[in-house]
């Protein structure tokens, strides 16, 4: 298997999850035939339990203060600037819902308030899953560089923690939580806890490569199983999309897809390229689509007159999708060439 430190080959599933995102956020009515969206931030999940895992696990030479500062300082020159620009900049816009709830936004427990307040769904209702990932971020790393050495020992606790988060979601086992369910760390460290499992499973022992290398393995995932999950609801859902994720963030990093053009795609120059800039995207893809919808896009749309092709007034996210798609890549990259590439320069000066 290839221990490459960098795995160009899930950077292009990370673009795969934020366009799963985009479909279903920018043309709304995909949610309800699919469930692009809860699979494009699932995916999110798997791989950075992965990635993050393995950086602290390989970390062994370092002290456990040393290593837990090095990685908070990293994470937080990549994390920080982009969503706190992004509120900054919504709160002098005075966007309603981070004026009336800024204090749950600036300290990453969003996910949590609008559970607590029935907080409606807004166009920065997407960052919930920014306030899951640092919790994540928070206390995951004191439990892996704490089992560094004993990695046998960190799998069963993975593994455990798996267990609860999807028993949690499919039995309620704790019923005073079910309301967090779809938010909580809880649940979500299920779909973490799955990229993480993967990881330290991957530093010690050898993956089945004919199960891996299976051809048909890999069209009943791709063709069926992924297809039929996105479309049904049933109780194991979130289980079966979870594995799902972790098998192709393992195919992508160790052994690469048989079915023809997927490698190409993954491995294509503008997939990487936008997955460089995903996570900008993921912030500012939702406030984008507000004040277009608010300022430009409705009120240019609600002027013309569809007498000439009237079903074509009901239909706008043909032009949305791809207007909106561009422009939120392009505010991207600017935002990581002016905001974000400057200050992750600092990361190797700062934190190597």
């Amino acid at each position: 298997m290839n221990d490459q430190k960098y795995f160009s080959g899930i950077d292009g599933l990370r673009c795969v999850a934020i366009l799963l995102v985009l479909l279903e956020h920018f043309p709304p009515w995909i949610g309800k035939y699919i469930s692009a969206g809860y699979y494009g931030v699932d995916l999110f999940f798997v791989i950075s339990g992965f990635l993050i895992t393995r950086i602290l696990c390989k970390s062994r030479e370092t002290s456990f203060f040393k290593a837990y500062g090095i990685f908070m300082g990293r994470r937080t020159l990549r994390i920080f600037p982009v969503y706190y620009f992004a509120i900054l900049v919504l709160y002098i816009l005075q966007y309603p819902v981070i004026r009336e709830y800024l204090v749950y936004f600036v300290t990453y427990t969003y996910n949590y308030a609008w559970v607590y307040y029935k907080i409606p769904v807004s166009d920065v209702h997407h960052f919930w899953s920014l306030c899951v990932e640092e919790q994540f971020y928070l206390f995951w790393p004191l439990v892996v560089l704490g089992l560094r050495k004993k990695q046998q020992i960190l799998l069963v606790v993975i593994a455990a923690i798996v267990s609860v988060g999807f028993l949690q979601t499919t039995l309620d086992i704790f019923p005073s939580l079910s309301p967090y369910n779809g938010a909580g760390i809880l649940t979500r460290m299920a779909s973490l806890g799955l990229g993480a499992f993967g990881a330290v499973y991957t530093l010690n022992y050898k993956l089945p490569e004919k199960l891996f290398r299976s051809v048909l393995l890999e069209c009943l995932v791709l063709l069926l199983v992924l297809p039929l999950s996105l479309v049904f609801f049933f109780k194991l859902k979130p289980v079966v999309l979870g594995l799902v994720s972790l098998y192709l963030v393992l195919k992508a990093a160790f052994f690469g897809f048989r079915i023809g053009g997927i490698n190409k795609f993954l491995h294509h120059r503008f997939v990487l390229y936008i997955a460089s800039i995903s996570y900008g995207i993921y912030v500012y893809h939702g406030p984008i689509q507000y004040y277009l919808n608010e300022y430009a896009f409705s009120p240019i749309w609600n002027s013309i007159d569809f007498s000439f092709f009237p079903v074509l007034e009901f239909h706008p996210w043909i032009f949305k999708l791809p207007l909106y798609l561009a422009i939120t890549i392009g505010f991207a990259a600017l935002s990581m060439r002016f905001l974000e590439r400057p200050l992750l320069k600092l990361k190797d000066r700062l934190f190597k």
